[in-house]
Order: C-alpha cells, then sequence, then structure tokens
C-alpha cells in the first residue's frame, strides 16, 4: 500500500496520528471550540490562529496546541518526556482537584489591613527584589490580587496552578520578576547591557517600552519626555532609593502617553461621542469626587475612561460604532479602579448609585456584566488588550510580551493611590 492510500484510509489515519486527527483538524477548520484552557483551568472557547493548529483562551490569551491523546488544547510547556503533547486531563488524576484549588485561590478575599501587612512583611524574595534594584515593581506585584498576578504569570508563560509557591504574594511576585528565560528581568537583558552584564533593574525594564512605543525614530527622548534620560549609573542610584521622583515621574509619563496614542486612533464620530458623555451628568459627578484628584491618578483616569469607551463602542460586534450610554461607562471605569482589596465598593457608592438601577428596553432592571466569581476574567485585562489591538502593538515582540504587565502594575499604583497607599512608604534600604 503507498503512503497516499495510506494516508486515504481512516483508519491507518488514526493508526499514524491518532484517534483525535480527525476531529483536530475539524474544529481548526471552525476556527473556534469549547475546550478546557491548560493556563486558567476554565471551559473557555478556544480560537484558533491563523490556519495552523495553535489556539489560543478566549479568557486568558493563553497559546495552546492540540493534546495528540485527546485532541484538547494543552499549553506548549506541558510536553511529556516522551515529547507527546499530552494535556492535563490526560496524565493528571487529579485534575478536579487542581480546578478547585485555582478557584478558591482567585477568590479568596483580602482585606486593606492584609494587604498592609503583605508590603512590610520581610521575606527573601524581597531582599533578592531590593538587590536587584526591582524592589519597586515588586512591591506593586505584593499588592495585586491573585487573580491578576495569574493573569500575568499567563501573559510571559508560565502559571502559577499547581505550584509549590501558589498563595505566596511575595514567592509569585519573584517569580515574575525573576522567573528564568520567562521572568521580567530576563526578557528585558536580551534587549540591552547583555554585553557587560549589567544589572537589570525597574529603569532598564521600563525603558525600552518607552523607547520603541513613544519615541518616534526621528525625535529623540528629551524632545519627547519631561523625564530625564538617566545614564546607568544614575538609574542604580535611583532603583536602590527609597524613594525616586524620576522613576514616578516616568510611570506615570508612560502611562499618560500610551493613552495619548490610543485617543489618537480614535474616528472623528468617536471623539465627539466621548466628548459629549464627558459633559453628561454621571460622568461630572464621578470625575468630581475627591480621591479622583491626585496628580498620580489623573492620567489613569483618562486613560480608564478612554479604553471603557472603547470596549463598550465595540460590545455590538461592531468596529467601534456602537452607542454607549453614560450610567455604562460609569460602570466600566469604576470597574477599571476596583480590585485592591475586600469591601471597597463604597468609595464609588455615589457615583454608581444611578447605574444600578438602570431600566433596559423590556423593562427589567439591568446591570454590568460580571465575569462569575473564581474566573480569571475578575483580572479585568481586556482594556490593555484593546490597547494593543488599536496601536498595532504585535504582543510576540518582547515589548509587545510585557507591555499588558506594564500597564497591569502601573494602573494599579493609580488604585493603590486612591486607597491612600504609597510604595515608597514601604521600600526599605536594604
Amino acid at each position: 500500500m503507498s503512503w497516499a492510500a495510506c494516508c486515504a484510509n481512516k483508519q491507518m489515519q488514526d493508526m499514524f496520528f491518532g484517534e483525535s486527527s480527525g476531529s483536530m483538524f475539524k474544529d481548526a477548520a471552525k476556527g473556534r471550540r469549547e475546550a478546557t484552557c491548560q493556563w486558567c483551568y476554565e471551559h473557555v472557547q478556544m480560537f484558533v490562529v491563523g490556519k495552523s493548529l495553535v489556539w489560543v483562551c478566549c479568557n486568558c490569551k493563553g497559546v495552546c496546541e492540540a493534546c495528540e491523546k485527546c485532541g484538547q488544547p494543552v499549553r506548549s510547556a506541558m510536553v511529556r518526556k516522551d515529547n507527546f503533547k499530552t494535556c492535563s486531563m490526560c496524565f493528571k488524576k487529579d485534575w478536579k482537584k487542581m480546578e478547585k484549588l485555582k478557584n478558591d485561590y482567585v477568590v479568596r478575599p483580602r482585606k486593606l489591613q492584609v494587604l498592609q501587612k503583605d508590603l512590610e512583611k520581610i521575606s527573601e524574595f524581597r531582599e533578592n527584589a531590593a538587590k536587584g534594584g526591582t524592589l519597586r515593581p515588586f512591591l506593586f506585584l505584593v499588592s495585586l490580587p491573585s487573580v491578576s498576578r495569574l493573569q500575568i504569570a499567563i501573559n510571559l508563560g508560565f502559571t502559577f496552578v499547581g505550584s509549590t509557591f501558589m498563595g505566596d504574594a511575595h514567592a509569585e511576585s519573584w517569580e515574575i520578576i525573576g522567573r528564568r528565560d520567562l521572568g521580567l528581568r530576563d526578557r528585558m537583558s536580551r534587549l540591552r547591557d547583555t554585553f557587560f552584564r549589567r544589572e537589570v533593574n525597574w529603569y532598564s525594564i521600563l525603558m525600552p517600552p518607552c523607547e520603541e512605543l513613544c519615541v518616534p525614530a526621528y525625535m529623540n527622548w528629551a524632545e519627547e519626555f519631561v523625564c530625564p534620560q538617566m545614564t546607568y549609573a544614575e538609574a542604580l542610584k535611583e532603583c536602590h532609593a527609597d524613594s525616586s521622583s524620576n522613576l514616578n515621574a516616568l510611570e506615570n509619563e508612560f502611562v499618560d502617553k500610551m493613552g495619548k496614542h490610543q485617543r489618537a486612533r480614535m474616528s472623528s464620530l468617536q471623539a465627539c461621542c466621548l466628548a459629549e458623555l464627558k459633559n453628561s451628568e454621571p460622568i461630572r459627578k464621578l470625575l468630581a469626587m475627591p480621591q479622583l484628584q491626585t496628580q498620580g491618578v489623573q492620567a489613569l483616569v483618562s486613560y480608564a475612561i478612554d479604553t471603557s469607551f472603547m470596549m463598550l463602542a465595540r460590545r455590538d460586534g461592531s468596529d467601534g460604532t456602537g452607542a454607549v450610554e453614560s450610567i455604562d461607562l460609569v460602570q466600566e471605569v469604576v470597574a477599571f479602579f476596583e480590585g485592591v482589596c475586600e469591601g471597597e465598593g463604597n468609595l464609588f457608592a455615589d457615583a454608581t448609585a444611578q447605574a444600578t438601577t438602570k431600566i433596559s428596553r423590556d423593562g427589567v432592571e439591568a446591570g454590568r456584566d460580571v465575569p462569575p466569581p473564581g474566573s480569571i476574567l475578575n483580572a479585568n485585562i481586556s482594556g490593555f488588550w484593546l490597547t494593543m489591538d488599536l496601536l498595532d502593538i504585535d504582543n510576540q515582540t518582547p515589548s509587545g510580551k510585557i507591555l499588558p504587565v506594564l500597564l497591569q502594575m502601573l494602573f494599579h499604583k493609580g488604585r493603590l493611590a486612591i486607597h491612600g497607599i504609597r510604595v515608597e512608604d514601604y521600600i526599605k534600604d536594604f
């Protein structure tokens, strides 16, 4: 029998490629399928990338390939010693236990006092971050909720689910920064300071995205940024200091410029609609709240309003021309600033009072769509992916890979400021 005849016979196909090969290719032709994601451990919609057999999770954006045994999508890192791409459901008997462990880990509440104790806690991981000049991002990560740290790890190419340090905020934060080949430090060392083996600190992590995404080729740094460009010695001193005004200014300016670039991509119709919404009573009431008047929060408020508007304008499947109501916009902006601690909804109670009584066209009380408890969607990172889509940023480039991570950390700094928390107050000189 020839090879062509062999492949034309379904029984011979199953013998050579496995029984699931036929359904695998059929699902890829459809472009989507329902499956259990090996990254976020949720039953989700998977979308195929182009004409390949690579799948992307709709919830966590984790990249998967098809299992060679059952056809389920499996993350590329899970390859056994016999080189078979096998999913967790095929070789792990405790799959349900892992799924429950992840859900309990995500929904675990954290009060403001517990958050402050985590920021004050002294550990080996905190000392490593301080010695490496990355204590500032380390504290940002520690203050993030557990679901956000899990989402950041998935963006970088690994997961905490099933690991020994799962649930330890300090261990998870240091893993995100210092994990070999996948952490923030190793990703940035490929771009700069590799020849001299210099320290990769917080400044050297921020600089490549700032230069690549915010400084055009025909301009220099001083023409685009108010914050001065530091030498290696100056950056080293700033990253190891108890307080750093230059780093704080660079963080705020980077978020502000990303928001301006995103705003420039709006059409004239979208810009007019957004300007009209900003003059509405609910939005003016939200912007007048005292907790949003600090300098570090103002740029984040503008970014949150623009991103929320674009997300709502696209929710009906259009290209951004959908109708947006002011009440819906207020709810989305408030959701952007939530996620610090338990019971924080009272901070925006006055602004959302009118939104909770919205009546739909059917005469039924309707509210904002909220992700189910335990879902990775509670990380609320879809707005940052929308920014990358609007700015045509490839998520496979080094800067594009860490941009959602940086935006999530820097935006969380504004959330902390609303609660009166500054990471500078918890930085100690080791």
